[in-house]
């Protein structure tokens, strides 16, 4: 029975194969929009979250200077800002402590290299743990270590980038000139490592990376504008690094409050649900294509029962019930709206993984290819469900028709 219902609603719409397309039409661009946008949205989210997990995740807590709130008599009466010492009182009595570095951003300078080309690229600061907690490769060369920072060596490192703008690809053992006055001598050059979204201040492919006190020494600003950053051994110890955190800093800085704590598992818990909010929004404005899809297959199928009255008699009079013709009629609802949305799903799923392949190739090959799946059955459940929702009414109405009526008109 059900297969001569679907032999019948396969004849029927094949007869009218051009309106028939373009109510298919109208599902196809809703269902086409829903696992298009959802895939997208949720690559572009994985592939924040790859670059952000890459470098510790939820397990990163992040310490930066800020004007102070509090305690206004004691600005004055010590250093302002995080100083060396800090630091290593912090590293000495945090538990849990996986990795660490004290660096610190002078965002874009002038560069000059011994080659005469000139460039603008990110400066930065750091410590021996720059490297290792920020997990960046070196294609050549070594990297800056504690020795480098401690005794003010004029070494560097270039990114992959700045490698190709100033020294044509091989920087190693060349000599550069940071705007500031800094003169090194090249001894590591970065891999090719671009992290797609990932902003920590400075650009993963094109920057220069002196020992902290190095660049210090030529900008007084440096110190002043420094970060401790760390990652703990498990996102559950960020609480309890926090607070041991703040208490020895407001020992240290006498009561006075200059200073910030970033914990970055509280920031993906909200990026997580932001982007989840982002994709319910982009599902809602697809779903009003496959809306205004689920009128078209209604006005569709009224029509079709005005055109099939006569037929509808001659089934009753036959025997059939209105039961069965209202079945037949919503069969053909559902099998047109379900076309329409296989055809889409099949196109969005398509799509979305050629524009990722397009993505990775032209602006970010860190780009993650992901297909909402939850998208893809989700639009087929809805197409399916608009046919058999907006279908009722026509079905009903066929089912309704008295036989000899119908077979009058």
């Amino acid at each position: 029975m059900w297969w001569e219902y679907l032999r019948i609603a396969r004849r029927v719409l094949s007869a009218h194969k051009f309106r028939s397309t373009l109510t298919v039409l109208s599902i196809t661009i809703g269902a086409f929009s829903i696992v298009t946008m959802s895939s997208l949205a949720e690559s572009g989210l994985s592939t924040l979250r790859a670059g952000i997990d890459e470098i510790g995740g939820a397990r990163l807590i992040d310490l930066g200077a800020k004007p102070p709130e509090r305690s206004d008599r004691k600005r004055e009466s010590y250093f302002r800002g995080l100083t060396q010492d800090d630091r290593d009182a912090l590293f000495a009595a945090l538990p849990h402590l996986q990795a660490k570095t004290m660096w610190s951003s002078l965002w874009r300078r002038d560069i000059v290299a011994d080659t005469g080309r000139f460039s603008r690229s990110d400066v930065l600061g750091v410590d021996g743990g720059f490297l290792s907690l920020f997990h960046m490769k070196l294609a050549r060369g070594r990297g800056i270590t504690d020795e480098d920072d401690a005794q003010h060596a004029k070494v560097c490192l270039v990114g992959h980038k700045t490698a190709q703008l100033l020294f044509a690809g091989d920087a190693v053992g060349h000599w550069l000139t940071t705007q500031q006055g800094a003169r090194c001598r090249v001894v590591g050059q970065l891999a090719n490592q671009e992290r797609w979204g990932v902003n920590f201040g400075f650009d993963w492919m094109d920057l220069v990376v002196l020992p902290l006190h190095t660049i210090a020494d030529a900008d007084p600003l440096v110190m002043p504008a420094v970060s401790v950053t760390i990652t703990t051994d498990d996102a559950k110890h960020n609480e309890v690094v926090k607070r041991i955190m703040n208490s020895i800093l407001v020992e240290r800085h006498r009561g006075v409050d200059d200073f910030q704590i970033f914990d970055f598992s509280t920031f993906m818990g909200k990026f997580d649900s932001f982007f989840k909010t982002m994709q319910v929004i982009v599902g809602f404005i697809a779903g009003i294509a496959l809306l205004v899809g689920g009128i078209g297959v209604m006005n569709m199928m009224l029509v079709s029962v005005s055109e099939r009255v006569r037929e509808i008699g001659i089934r009753k009079a036959l025997g059939a019930s209105p039961r069965d013709i209202t079945l037949q009629f919503l069969i053909e609802s559902a099998l047109m709206s379900g076309t329409g949305g296989f055809i889409g799903v099949a196109g969005g799923v398509g799509t979305s993984l050629l524009a990722g392949m397009l993505i990775k190739a032209t602006v970010a090959k860190s780009w993650v290819n992901v297909v909402a799946t939850s998208s893809v059955v989700t639009a087929l459940v809805v197409s399916i469900g608009i046919g058999l929702i907006f279908g009722i009414f026509p079905a009903r109405r066929a089912g309704a028709l008295s036989a000899i009526e119908a077979m009058r008109r």
